[in-house]
């Protein structure tokens, strides 16, 4: 858990500066979007100038956020005063906005996931927590700012995306905590869920059916793997956004402890997300690869084909499961 104290003092630093570049990783999911939305919407009120950057700009089931139409997928100004990576450890994540980050004058990171390379010198990281959007609210109440319901909105949607409407294991009693405080504050849980989860067009819903179809297990039943292919995607007329939380329904399939998505975003280029239960860690699987998230719910990146990646991807699962 945070300090206080680092809490009071990154607030105030936050508070001497004049501008700020906040930066979403890239295939912007809605707790990077939903922290950086909350966090530049309370600098704002503060009477900041803040830019939000999301290479990858704001996939469809996001769009109801407010104020989601003032993020950029990039900027040419170099002259901000702090640069804050958001729900990101590092800027390799971060794409067309890392030089705008790291050519400012202060670099900051808020996060939750596992430090890997302690970027910046403002650091409010605390992987104990759900979400970023957690981190956020943490640091805006030990420094009793006051915001409104669209920044609670902001936050509520990060919490709820992060923990899958509060079904993952990350979901601790401080986390229904926060989401109470924030529905108070004007968020509307119902209508957030009803946005993240059920407000798809229909080729996410014909991607889902491709992935569903593919669903293959190991001999030893203990991983479950769906794949989708770049021809799936042309075919469809989909794209890489399309495929946000397709993992998340193979996790349901009974039986195997940990749950894969491959995906081809581009020929020889592979994406691949990784789901747990039962205290598998997935995080150093994907970190074998030069990835990395969470003990439940990771990422990675594989170069070659399809079939490659699978067979590398779970071997080295079930290396880690023996």
């Amino acid at each position: 858990m945070m300090k206080i104290d680092l809490l009071k003092d990154a607030w105030a630093r936050f508070m001497e500066a004049r501008s700020f570049v906040l930066a979403c990783h890239q295939r912007p999911d809605g707790d990077t979007l939903g922290s950086a939305l909350g966090l530049a919407h309370v600098l704002r009120l503060a009477g900041k100038d803040v830019v939000v950057i999301s290479e990858d700009g704001i996939p469809d089931n996001y769009t109801f956020l407010p104020e989601s139409d003032t993020v950029v997928t990039s900027t040419d100004r170099r002259d901000f005063d702090i640069g804050v990576l958001i729900d990101s450890e590092g800027t390799k994540r971060i794409g067309s906005a890392a030089d705008a980050v790291t050519s400012s004058k202060v670099h900051a990171c808020v996060d939750h996931h596992l430090p890997s390379g302690g970027f910046g010198e403002i650091r409010v990281v605390d992987y104990h927590r759900s979400s970023t959007a957690e981190v956020v609210y943490e640091l805006l109440e030990a420094n009793d700012v006051i915001f409104d319901a669209v920044a609670a909105t902001h936050l509520l949607t990060g919490i709820i995306s992060d923990t899958g409407g509060f079904k993952f294991s990350n979901t601790k009693p401080r986390t229904f905590e926060i989401a109470s405080k924030l529905q108070a504050h004007g968020a509307d849980p119902a209508m957030i869920a009803r946005e993240v989860y059920e407000s798809r067009p229909i080729r996410s819903m014909k991607l889902l059916g491709r992935a569903l179809g593919s669903l293959q297990i190991d001999e030893s039943g203990r991983v479950v793997w769906a794949t989708i292919s770049k021809h799936d995607l042309d075919e469809l007329g989909a794209t890489d956004a399309d495929t946000d939380s397709i993992v998340n329904h193979v996790t349901t399939v009974k039986g195997p402890k940990v749950a894969i998505l491959f995906r081809e975003s581009k020929p020889g280029s592979i994406r691949i997300s990784l789901r747990s239960r039962d205290g598998v860690d997935v995080d150093r699987v994907a970190r074998a690869f030069g990835g990395g998230g969470h003990k439940a719910a990771a990422g990675c990146h594989v170069e070659g084909s399809l079939d490659h990646a699978v067979d590398v991807v779970v071997n080295e699962v079930l290396k880690w499961m023996e």
